[in-house]
C-alpha cells in the first residue's frame, strides 16, 4: 500500500477531514443490525488522527478507528494505552459502504516494504522516525501529538 502526504495528519492541508457524525451514524447502524452487539463509547481527542468507537459484540470488546482525514475504517483489540492490535473483521466492512476497511495484513505490513512507493513528507519521515514508527497502522492511525 502507498501512503500517501498528509495521511499522519501533518502536511494535510490538501486532505478534508471526515465528520464525526457520520462515523457515528455507521457504527450505530452496525450496533443496531448485529445481534448482542452495544457501543460502550466513542473517542474523538482532536489531537489524534483518527474517531475511534468501542463497541462490545457478543463477548468481544475491540475498537474502531476511523481515520480524520481519509475515508479509512480499521478494527483493533481495544487497548486504553493506545498501542493497537489490528483485527480483520470482513463481516463488518458492510456497515462502513463509504469507507475503505483495511484488513490486519496490510496494516501490519512493515514500513520499509515499498518505501519508495510513500509519497509521505518530509515532516512526516521525520516523525516516523521520532516516534518510532514501524507500520502501515503505525502511521495511519497514530496519536503523535
Amino acid at each position: 500500500m502507498r501512503l500517501t502526504k498528509g495521511i499522519s495528519g501533518f502536511d494535510a492541508d490538501h486532505l478534508i477531514e471526515q465528520d464525526m457524525r457520520t462515523f457515528q451514524s455507521m457504527v450505530y447502524h452496525l450496533v443496531t443490525s448485529e445481534k448482542r452487539a452495544k457501543t460502550l463509547k466513542f473517542i474523538n481527542n482532536p489531537h489524534f488522527v483518527y474517531m475511534q468507537a468501542v463497541i462490545q459484540l457478543a463477548n468481544e470488546q475491540f475498537t474502531i478507528l476511523h481515520h480524520r482525514l481519509m475515508p479509512y475504517v480499521s478494527f483493533a483489540k481495544y487497548d486504553e494505552e493506545l498501542s493497537f492490535q489490528f483485527v480483520t473483521k470482513t463481516h463488518l466492512h458492510k456497515y462502513f459502504p463509504m469507507c475503505k476497511c483495511f484488513e490486519a495484513v496490510t496494516l501490519n505490513t512493515l514500513l520499509t516494504r515499498d518505501k519508495e512507493l510513500h509519497s509521505l513528507s518530509e515532516v512526516e519521515w521525520k516523525y516516523i522516525l521520532y516516534f518510532d514508527s514501524k507500520t502501515i497502522g503505525d502511521v495511519i492511525f497514530n496519536c503523535w501529538d
